[in-house]
């Protein structure tokens, strides 16, 4: 294949025939949908959940079906998750996905729903937790990367609430956050 040549790009929203925005599409469409036409399928499935989960934690709330892409690989005649983009921590936001993660579920608000579906993602109990175990360390220290970029103080503090890791432990040993990326009101 020529390196010059174009990649061929999809979003999830048009492989599901969908705007992008609606209620009446799941993730695990998409897993069905790589089954039948990835490239290399199950690696692609375990990395969707993988950033399912990291959405969840910094409580990514524009994860709409046209934010999450598939290229076209010619060498091994399938599609692969693109790279991730457009990941945005959104304090203030209620902790969950824009997009349902099953057709029964809704969308995913809270980290008993994720592990539940692990299985769909062909994922076992033990891989799942590896998995969010990773994720929620890479989150933890979501403050020196801040800091690495150039963000300060009360930008900082504003951006909290989003890292706040429900079902385990913030970087600095707080408890589970709620559902809510909210910092909380001092009385």
């Amino acid at each position: 294949m020529d390196d010059e040549a174009r990649i061929p790009y999809v979003s999830a929203a048009t492989v599901l025939q969908s705007d992008g925005r609606d209620a009446t599409h799941a993730h695990t469409e998409l897993v069905d949908a790589l089954l039948q036409s990835g490239a290399d399928p199950i690696a692609d499935i375990h990395e969707l959940w993988r950033r399912l989960v990291f959405n969840f934690l910094i409580c990514n709330t524009d994860d709409h079906l046209r934010n999450t892409g598939l290229l076209y690989d010619a060498r091994r005649r399938g599609w692969r998750l693109s790279p991730a983009f457009d990941l945005n921590p959104m304090p203030g936001d209620h902790r969950e996905s824009k997009t349902w993660l099953t057709e029964d579920t809704g969308a995913v608000d809270s980290r008993d729903m994720l592990m539940a579906a692990a299985s769909y993602f062909r994922l076992d109990a033990a891989q799942a937790q590896a998995i969010w175990s990773e994720v929620a360390q890479a989150v933890a220290g979501w403050r020196a990367v801040a800091r690495g970029v150039g963000m300060r103080g009360t930008d900082m503090l504003d951006f909290e609430p989003a890292f706040a890791q429900e079902g385990g432990f913030g970087a600095a040993g707080d408890p589970p956050a709620q559902h809510q990326c909210t910092r909380s009101q001092e009385p």
